[in-house]
């Protein structure tokens, strides 16, 4: 996950300061080629960039506003997972997954294409470029649930089907997916709200 802060020179010094005081963790500058500061797992770019290679918490973010560094609206999502951690039947589980449900996921999350980029290190899904601060840790937990569901499951064989009620569709599909329970809430919302139909009945004219 990625969020800019838009910040140089003192301010992206003072910026770092304040994530390693967050975090509890040492500061170490990069140097060339990247210029960048390592903290824990968090990087700040040469560009004020705050990098991270899962969700960046809320609470951080809130402390970060607190101490006066606004982030932009939207954020890049780069999501990704090492290799070693997905079995070939993993993948083809989650292939046939995104194969099965993938228009609604493009639909729900506004997407082009569900791209999969493989290589022998890891597994990166190439679908967002930038995103809306608030709905980016809805579309991350979807991801690493698709993940999840994959990897606990010994054969998905899913085929695509035409829905009459997309958002009843999709509901019931985050519903399997673990999306269960108040806690989650927030997250169904955001999932949902760009599907047509009714999220409550099957049949739209109930």
């Amino acid at each position: 996950m990625e969020i800019n802060f838009n910040v140089h020179g003192k301010q992206r010094k003072k910026l770092v300061e304040q994530i390693a005081e967050y975090t509890q963790q040492r500061a170490e500058y990069q140097y060339t080629p990247t210029y960048a500061y390592q903290i824990g797992k968090y990087t700040v770019s040469k560009d004020g960039n705050l990098l991270s290679p899962d969700e960046i918490p809320a609470e951080l973010v809130t402390y970060l506003k607190q101490q006066g560094f606004t982030s932009s609206e939207t954020v890049k999502l780069n999501i990704t997972y090492r290799r070693n951690e997905l079995t070939d039947q993993d993948l083809d589980n989650l292939r046939h997954l995104i194969w099965a449900k993938g228009q609604s996921i493009k639909d729900a999350c506004q997407l082009n294409s569900l791209s999969l980029t493989i290589d022998d290190q890891r597994v990166s899904f190439d679908w967002f470029t930038e995103v809306n601060t608030d709905d980016a840790p809805a579309y991350q937990q979807l991801i690493d649930k698709l993940v999840q569901y994959a990897k606990s499951h010994q054969r998905i064989m899913s085929t695509p089907r035409d829905e009459s009620n997309e958002k009843y569709a999709f509901r019931c599909f985050l519903l399997r997916l673990g999306f269960i329970g108040p806690q989650y809430k927030t997250q169904r919302k955001v999932l949902l709200k760009n599907l047509t139909g009714s999220a409550a009945f099957k049949n739209q004219e109930a």
